[in-house]
């Protein structure tokens, strides 16, 4: 199944970056055009764009209309990504130095503000596609609410790093604010641009609410499990991270434990060693904070395709597909 989800990616892939290079010249501002393609060429596999533009596909839109919007969210991505491994000091991404160590700290924040810029220029150029002014508004506005709760969803992780009594209930909240909207956006825009009813579009919502959660605690996992294609494994405990993972560790360990695995988070990244990650992860297994966290995305995972059971048989079975694939993913 996930092959088929992949070969449905790569089939929109080339019309997405086709729409990125109308915006982003390739020559020009060095440590900038030079910059983005660097950053996109990593190996991103487009799944978000590639959501908008089948949802839309699914529901009988036209393609060349969303391809604008689907673009944006690629770019929506991508410039979150770039202030991520800066606000997280990321080196690596997808095998290959992070903007901000390859560029330098100052460009790296230029380069995800110029992307922010063009998220909206790509919306704008819907124009040019024949959508009326009122879709093009209402893109804008769902882009903008999806920005908004992305920030105050980081901000809510960043903050939560500090807490050495963190509850699974500021988790969801975090991970739903940070991941859930901007991995439904796509599809909410597509169901928009092919002029879908209101109910159906609140049932992608519903969907991406217990969806977004469920890729998070995904992510979780795999980065505990596999470096693969990623950041080097372990490097959410490096960073002090509060992931389902620890809050249920710390739920279920001793004291003495506790006040380990804490001190472990507390360290500076850099100096967080293989077996200070090797101590959690065997802490993690002892106590099935990694089951139990899997568990958690296949509970999530249900309900998100629950929410979606009277959609139209095609997008139901698209969306079902996705969730699968979204949780069940190995890189």
């Amino acid at each position: 199944m996930n092959k088929d989800v992949e070969r449905i990616i790569n089939e929109k892939y080339s019309l997405i970056d086709a729409e990125i290079s109308k915006v982003f010249p390739k020559k020009g501002i060095p440590n900038l055009y030079d910059a983005v393609w660097y950053h996109l060429d990593t190996g991103g596999k487009r799944i978000r764009s590639a959501l908008a533009i089948i949802t839309c596909e699914t529901l009988g839109g036209n393609t060349k209309k969303v391809l604008p919007f689907a673009a944006a969210c690629e770019i929506l991505h991508n410039w979150l990504l770039i202030h991520d491994d800066i606000e997280d000091q990321d080196k690596v991404r997808r095998n290959k130095e992070t903007v901000w160590m390859k560029y330098g700290l100052a460009h790296g924040i230029n380069i995800g503000d110029y992307m922010s810029h063009k998220v909206f220029e790509l919306i704008l150029n819907s124009k040019n596609y024949g959508m009326d002014d009122k879709t093009i508004l209402k893109l804008v506005e769902i882009i903008v609410n999806t920005t908004v709760k992305t920030a105050e969803g980081q901000s809510m992780d960043i903050n939560l790093r500090n807490s050495n009594s963190p509850t699974e209930k500021e988790y969801m909240e975090m991970v739903k604010a940070k991941t859930a909207y901007y991995l439904t956006v796509p599809m909410i825009g597509g169901a928009i641009i092919a002029d879908a009813d209101d109910r159906i579009i609140s049932k992608i919502i519903n969907y991406g609410e217990k969806i977004g959660p469920a890729f998070q605690i995904s992510d979780d996992i795999l980065d505990l499990t596999s470096g693969k294609g990623r950041k080097e494994a372990g490097r959410d405990i490096k960073e002090g991270k509060k992931s389902i993972l620890v809050i249920h560790c710390l739920s279920k360990c001793s004291n003495d434990e506790k006040k380990k695995i804490i001190s472990i988070l507390d360290k500076d990244a850099d100096k967080t060693t293989k077996a200070d990650v090797d101590y959690a992860k065997k802490l993690f297994e002892k106590y099935g904070s990694i089951e139990y966290a899997r568990k958690k995305t296949q509970n999530l995972s249900k309900e998100a395709k629950n929410e979606i059971k009277d959609l139209p048989p095609k997008l139901k079975e698209l969306l079902d597909y996705f969730a699968d694939y979204l949780v069940e993913r190995k890189n």
